[in-house]
């Protein structure tokens, strides 16, 4: 694990940022970069994935393509394209991918996704950190949860 924080790192061009004030967990690893997405809850830097801690995209791949899976990752390309992003990693891979929260400017990229309706808060990660963000798009008439039932992992 710590090798592939560490080769990470070494390839990308950092960008000296802050710690948020109030991290979610402890920070095992901060990557910095001009970003780019794999789907609505995937960031790139060069070939390493970054998997959105806390939040649940629909999948958008040729194997699984579910409703909504295009427009997350759209989304997420067209805040991101070209854009400095910070990821505070936690120390935890899913599907041997780094997890941690993505920031672009301050904002929370995960927080981004479920408010504006192109990802679900996925409490058993997230601690229900995004909970009000989606009860936000919910109310805003972008309730993803009509189309996209949560994962049983979440």
């Amino acid at each position: 694990m710590k090798n592939l924080f560490a080769s990470v790192s070494i390839a990308l061009s950092v960008i000296p940022t802050q710690i948020p004030a109030d991290p979610p967990f402890p920070v095992a690893a901060t990557i910095s970069g001009i970003a780019g997405v794999r789907d609505g809850d995937g960031i790139l830097f060069g070939d390493a994935e970054i998997r959105l801690q806390g939040i649940a995209a629909p999948e958008d791949n040729p194997n699984n393509r579910e409703p909504g899976g295009r427009a997350a990752t759209d989304a997420l390309e067209r805040l991101v394209k070209g854009m400095p992003v910070t990821c505070y990693l936690d120390g935890t891979t899913a599907r041997k991918r780094p997890v941690g929260v993505c920031v672009l400017d301050g904002e929370d990229l995960g927080a981004w996704m479920v408010r504006n309706g192109f990802a679900r808060d996925c409490p058993s990660y997230s601690g229900g950190r995004y909970a009000e963000d989606e009860r936000m798009a919910r109310r805003d008439g972008m309730d993803l949860s009509e189309r996209y039932a949560l994962p049983t992992y979440c």
